[in-house]
């Protein structure tokens, strides 16, 4: 997980120098402010997914987005624990739907916040590839048996708080690009686990195992997302 925390940093670096680069323009003569009013419909692409947005522009500080985004992703993997060898499967889901509100404070820097109907919901399947041996003693992979592990988050609905960069594009400019960092606070996770055969006490409430892996999952509470998107203005 020392991707999130590399990623964190880039996000504060990111806020910093817009805020030291939002003092300049607002100081230089030749700071303009966003276009008029209107209503923008874009695409993005995003660590949270991919999809689009609805964003209405008040006036030149103050907008609305609407958003959606999706993201699925399948990995296989094989590990050993305790002799024998499992076969597993991590499937890996997250976007939702966004309701955010921006504020420009220079021409092309704004700030975000908002929340998120969230979709985030990994997990991971796996069973047993192989016997156990121990001496003369023999259980078969398939009395060993398979697991479930579900994790979701602990909000259904997430705040949000993003820094972003916004480029005009043509005479009136009705093109928008956009980059943008920031933060969802997930909260604490809930994790689920089934099991079946020799495996089934791991998942009974009794020996702890699910609390014990929301305990190790704890700190990752704040999930960061780079988002990279372009807009036409229609009216």
């Amino acid at each position: 997980m020392n991707w999130i925390k590399h990623l964190c940093l880039i996000v504060c670096c990111w806020a910093i120098t817009s805020l030291t680069f939002a003092q300049d323009e607002l100081n230089s003569s030749n700071y303009k402010a966003p276009g008029q009013q209107g209503l923008y419909l874009g695409a993005q692409g995003s660590t949270n997914g991919y999809g689009g947005n609805l964003r209405y522009a008040f006036n030149k500080k103050f907008a609305v987005r609407a958003a959606y985004e999706t993201l699925s992703l399948s990995h296989k993997f094989n590990f050993d624990e305790n002799d024998i060898n499992y076969d597993a499967e991590m499937d890996f889901e997250t976007g939702g739907i966004l309701a955010l509100f921006d504020y420009s404070y220079t021409k092309n820097l704004y700030i975000s916040a908002g929340a998120v109907f969230s979709s985030f919901n990994p997990v991971v399947k796996g069973y047993a590839a192989s016997d156990y041996e121990y001496g003369d003693i023999i259980i078969h992979k398939e009395d060993i048996g398979d697991f479930t592990i579900t994790a979701q988050p602990g909000l259904e609905i997430s705040p949000y708080g993003s820094a972003g960069f916004r480029a005009f594009i043509g005479k009136r400019e009705g093109i928008v690009f956009n980059f943008e960092t920031g933060l969802y606070y997930l909260g604490p996770p809930d994790i689920e686990i089934e099991a079946t055969g020799l495996l089934a006490p791991t998942a009974d409430p009794a020996f702890g195992q699910a609390e014990y892996l929301e305990y190790q999952f704890d700190a990752y509470k704040i999930y960061p997302v780079v988002k990279i998107g372009v807009a036409v203005k229609l009216f």
